[in-house]
């Protein structure tokens, strides 16, 4: 069995190279299920570089996260995270599986209202956004890091990242409507103000426009839609 180009690992033999070949292949078809996680742990008892190990460990949670077991991916991805050693040549290989278990891990916290403890983990994927995302992933990113730090009070850094966020999202609906929060919890009324001027002209049709002209009325002294 022939060994990739792509594959550092300490295996020689090519099982690890062609498991995570195909269970990579059934993730990106959505079919990753239980005999994939078999697999991988199977795959762990054989590789023995640490990033690689890592690497599995990261493509496991990930499939835990994606089948609904929260609690078990949890674990998973922190012990993975926590694995990874940047300054080995090896890193360069396993950087993308590393940036998704960091995004997912993120997204876990997040979604179980661990505000504090996701920042850290999105944090980890910036310093290599524009080598493994594409933009939808970079906006989701800010968002995800301008809802936490605001979560948690840190009203300059949500702002920072409620901004960029609605640069990479193509000013849509919801990155606006978290900007003008965040422009607010600032002090910066005239800026959230003229948000709110932008989302009633563009937004008026969107799901949530009600919570936004609430939002409006209680904080910043408007009455109605801007026509």
């Amino acid at each position: 069995m022939s060994i990739p180009e792509w594959y550092t690992g300490s295996d020689l033999t090519g099982k690890v190279a062609a498991g995570i070949e195909e269970t990579i292949e059934n993730m990106d078809e959505h079919q990753a299920g239980e005999e994939d996680i078999l697999l991988l742990r199977d795959l762990l008892a054989i590789e023995d570089e640490v990033n690689w190990k890592a690497f599995l460990l990261s493509l496991l949670g990930t499939i835990q996260y994606d089948m609904g077991d929260s609690d078990a991916a949890s674990g998973v991805l922190e012990d993975a995270l926590s694995s990874y050693k940047p300054y080995l040549p090896s890193f360069d290989g396993v950087l993308s599986v590393y940036c998704q278990a960091a995004y997912t891990a993120g997204v876990l916290l997040f979604e179980t209202e661990r505000y504090e403890e996701a920042v850290p983990c999105l944090l980890r994927c910036l310093p290599y956004l524009h080598e493994v995302y594409d933009n939808a992933y970079v906006g989701d990113i800010y968002t995800l890091l301008n809802i936490c730090l605001g979560m948690i009070d840190d009203m300059t850094g949500s702002l920072i990242f409620a901004e960029a966020a609605v640069f990479s999202r193509n000013s849509d609906c919801e990155s606006l409507e978290n900007m003008m929060v965040a422009y607010f919890n600032v002090g910066e009324q005239a800026k959230a103000i003229e948000v709110f001027h932008i989302l009633s002209e563009r937004c008026q049709d969107c799901d949530h426009f009600e919570r936004i002209l609430d939002f409006a009325r209680s904080n910043l002294g408007e009455t109605g839609v801007v026509n």
